[in-house]
This record gives C-alpha cells, sequence and structure tokens, in this order.
C-alpha cells in the first residue's frame, strides 16, 4: 500500500529541503526529528496542504529554528551527562567501592548512543541551515516554499524507506502515527 507522507518544502543557502509535516511532530524525541529532512528533489510537489500535515508552511521557520537549540543544548547536556557517570564511576573503582562494572558499561553504552544520536541531528540541522551555533540564528535565511508529499511502499510492519524504516523500528510512537495516517487516507 502507498502511503503519503505530507512535507513543507523550504529553501536555504545550502540548498532546496523537506520537512516531515506528519511524523516529525510525533517521534517520542527530538533528536529524531532531524533526520526527516530531505532534498527536496526526493519529494512530490502538490499545489494544496496534504491530508496529514500537522506542521504548517508559515511556522516552519520558528520550528527549525527552536529545533536547532534544542539539538545544540541536547548534545551538549549528553556528553555532560556521560561524563559525569563516567568520572563518578571512575571514583568509586579506584577507591575500590564494588558498584557493579557491567552495570555501568551498560549505562555508558546507552548514554554514548544518546549523545552520538544528538550529535549526529545536531550536525544535520548545522548543514541544513549552514550555521554553526545558535548565534547565528539571527543570519540564517529560511523561505518556505509551499509543501511536497513522499510515498512510501507500506507491507504490514515494512517499509520501503530505510530512514522511516529505522524509525519506526525504534520509536513507539512513529509506529501508532503511521497506522493513523494510513486510517486518514
Amino acid at each position: 500500500m502507498k502511503v503519503r507522507v505530507p512535507y513543507v518544502l523550504f529553501e536555504t543557502r545550502t540548498g532546496r529541503y523537506g520537512v516531515d509535516a506528519y511524523f516529525s511532530l510525533r517521534v517520542e524525541r527530538p533528536e529524531r526529528r532531524a533526520t526527516l529532512i530531505r532534498k527536496a528533489e526526493d519529494l512530490l510537489l502538490v499545489k494544496e496542504k496534504p491530508v496529514g500535515t500537522l506542521l504548517e508552511c508559515e511556522s516552519v521557520e520558528e520550528y527549525l529554528r527552536s529545533l536547532f537549540v534544542t539539538l545544540y543544548e541536547l548534545s551538549g547536556e549528553s556528553f555532560n551527562e556521560r561524563t559525569r557517570h563516567m568520572r563518578r564511576w571512575n571514583i568509586w573503582r579506584f577507591l575500590g567501592i564494588p558498584t557493579g562494572h557491567q552495570r555501568h558499561l551498560d549505562r555508558d553504552e546507552e548514554l554514548a548512543k544518546k549523545a552520538r544520536e544528538a550529535l549526529l541531528a545536531l550536525a544535520i540541522m548545522r548543514k541544513v541551515l549552514g550555521i554553526k551555533s545558535p548565534a547565528e540564528l539571527e543570519n540564517s535565511l529560511v523561505r518556505p516554499r509551499g509543501y511536497a508529499v513522499f510515498e512510501l511502499e507500506v507491507e504490514g510492519r515494512e517499509v520501503s524507506d530505510p530512514i522511516y524504516r529505522e524509525l519506526l523500528r525504534i520509536d513507539p510512537n512513529a509506529g501508532m502515527a503511521l497506522q493513523w495516517l494510513i486510517k486518514k487516507m
């Protein structure tokens, strides 16, 4: 079955892109929103607002700027959280206090995964907006360009696009949102 996912097109200094106007507001964590930005060449232009659109064309600039600031803060916070955890664990280890080696390794791997996801999302936003820090946001340029759709082929739990396939695998909110979008169509 083909599902048409709504997108909002926009243009920055680095090119023309589209942001998912449905799943990006339904995913569990903000780090996953940046992965739902695509080059405009991959999308089919439409004249009117597609069914299921949650993000308006007029608000895409504010949405992208707030997402950039959120990701900038999250990337630093997740790295700091991992550093604090490792620091405390090393102190306990040097003092000879048994605290469960495997438990700390598992926690560190979880924190490292969270930090990598935040840094990847921030790198995507930096590339799309063409800026490095929130201080440069005022100089960034985001022009809305209308609506588009991206066609997904859905067969049960299998999705044709690898980005959406991974998103549905790791994010339960996205799975529920996909079912709602299928019913809406």
